[in-house]
């Protein structure tokens, strides 16, 4: 890690986990509030909101959406060549990306464009999310399996001296053909 020292990355992970885990509960209701809450929302607006709308900055809109799907691969092209820990998240937002942009692609299509819309959803956005998706989780599961490996050689006690080399003071190893004090000697 370069000059970092680990006893202090692992101090500051345990400073981290202790304070997640104190607003743990507040997180928990918070989120499933909102869960909760939306269902009811949801039903709400499916049986309120007219089928046909028309809307301002259309094309700004969508533009937006597909500049940020472009943005969230470009992302994780970059991290998985440099092997960056942002891997999972950066493809985890690309596969979600790519769902909500063929989700709207073809929910807001009608006629010819919306057979276009579905054969684009179905061959490149929905194959290509779901590779996103599976890139997410095996990077994860890499860099959990590495942080425990790590965690297991931090866990080891550390050599004193550097492997075949004596300690200072100390004499040095005998080697095959010396002498040793008790030369000739045996133990019975």
């Amino acid at each position: 890690m370069g000059g970092v020292d680990p006893d202090s990355l692992a101090a500051r992970r345990d400073r981290v986990i202790a304070r997640l885990r104190k607003i743990r509960v507040w997180l928990l209701l918070i989120v499933g509030g909102v869960a909760v809450g939306l269902l009811p929302w949801t039903a709400y607006l499916s049986a309120s909101l007219p089928s046909q709308h028309l809307a301002n900055h259309w094309d700004i809109a969508w533009a937006g959406l597909d500049l940020f799907e472009a943005t969230a691969l470009v992302a994780l092209f970059v991290a998985v060549v440099r092997r960056s820990a942002f891997v999972p998240m950066l493809a985890a937002v690309g596969g979600t990306a790519l769902v909500c942009d063929a989700w709207f692609d073809v929910m807001t299509s009608g006629g010819r464009s919306f057979h276009w819309a579905l054969l684009e959803a179905l061959v490149a956005e929905f194959p290509l999310a779901g590779l996103c998706f599976w890139l997410a989780f095996e990077a994860s599961e890499a860099i959990g399996l590495s942080a425990a490996a790590g965690a297991a050689s931090a866990a080891a006690p550390r050599p004193t001296s550097p492997r075949d080399q004596p300690a200072v003071g100390r004499e040095p190893a005998r080697r095959a053909g010396s002498e040793a004090p008790s030369a000739g000697r045996t133990s019975r």
